[in-house]
């Protein structure tokens, strides 16, 4: 049985809901607070280590990622894409965000792109972003209602 400690929830994931993985349910549990960068997509599945080693995500590991997440999308329960400034000014900043939904291809590409043109994080690690449909925080906040108190 696989036992992963979620980072935000302090939760210790010890069984997989119906249909998941652990790892995935982690992914829909983070996505709960807020968008999921791709550096932790690949954390949550289990993909590279917390923190990460120095480096990039090999093609493998990448090629993955996205099958998971094209699983999780054609459920229902994650939208993939990039954030935008609300506000329109430069990056760099903290400023409030805007999830946009791209096509899963697209996000890939991207990815591909940024980590062939990267050493380390954090140049790749935002080069993707997850965030919960209505139904993914569903299946999360019913992970999260039956675990021990």
């Amino acid at each position: 049985m696989h036992v992963a400690h979620h980072p935000i929830a302090g939760l210790v994931l010890t069984g997989a809901v119906e249909g998941f993985t652990d790892e995935q349910t982690a992914l829909l549990i983070d996505g709960l607070n807020d968008d999921v960068s791709f550096d932790w997509v690949l954390v949550h599945l289990g993909l590279i280590t917390n923190p990460p080693a120095p480096g990039r995500p090999t093609t493998a590991d990448i090629d993955a990622a996205f099958v998971i997440l094209r699983r999780l999308h054609r459920q229902g329960l994650i939208a993939v894409g990039r954030i935008e400034y609300v506000d329109g000014g430069p990056s760099g900043r903290l400023a409030p965000v805007k999830h946009v939904p791209e096509d899963l291809n697209t996000c890939r590409e991207r990815v591909q792109r940024e980590v062939a043109a990267s050493s380390s994080p954090p140049d790749w690690a935002y080069s993707c972003w997850v965030v919960n449909t209505a139904a993914g925080n569903a299946i999360a906040r019913s992970v999260l209602a039956e675990r021990p108190k």
